[in-house]
């Protein structure tokens, strides 16, 4: 049994000391609670992060509790703001399989220029899976999405980061 208890104290002390080279322990409630900068510190900071996730996690990324956005809460937010001021020209252009609204969306969620028409065709064929039931600006992204995770040269092509 000790040797157990010793062997998760051992993973736990890695794992947060990993943690602190990439420096996400400086952020999250645990900073706040653990402000020195040390080993010990940082991982009691990564382990109180931790006690708290899955709420805290979600803090974490999208930029509040003293941390950066990752660079896909970055994407996203141009990529909704991009499909909300133009759905009704997105929708028109997937109906016929090309234009410069579609491209442009391609460009926002980061795929490659020559891939741009392969897009196009793709939200073309998925036309009525992506825009169904007047489906919202959201939906239309998470339908998008599930498009290119399903293909695979939309999977190489596009970062969605």
């Amino acid at each position: 049994m000790k040797t157990i208890l010793k062997l998760i104290s051992l993973s736990i002390f890695l794992v947060s000391s990993t943690m602190a080279r990439d420096g996400s322990s400086g952020c999250g409630p645990g900073w706040y609670v653990f402000k020195k900068n040390s080993l010990v510190s940082s991982s009691l900071r990564s382990t109180t992060n931790g006690f708290l996730a899955p709420s805290v996690t979600f803090g974490m990324t999208f930029g509040t509790s003293n941390c950066t956005k990752h660079s896909i809460v970055k994407t996203e937010k141009k990529t909704i703001h991009f499909v909300t001021h133009n759905i009704h020209e997105i929708k028109a252009e997937a109906a016929k399989g090309s234009g410069d609204f579609l491209s442009a969306y391609a460009k926002t969620i980061g795929c490659k220029s020559e891939d741009h028409k392969y897009f196009s065709s793709k939200l073309k064929n998925n036309y009525n899976e992506i825009f169904k039931n007047k489906a919202s600006n959201e939906k239309v992204i998470v339908e998008t999405y599930k498009v290119i995770l399903s293909d695979k040269r939309l999977l190489y092509s596009c970062s969605l980061s």
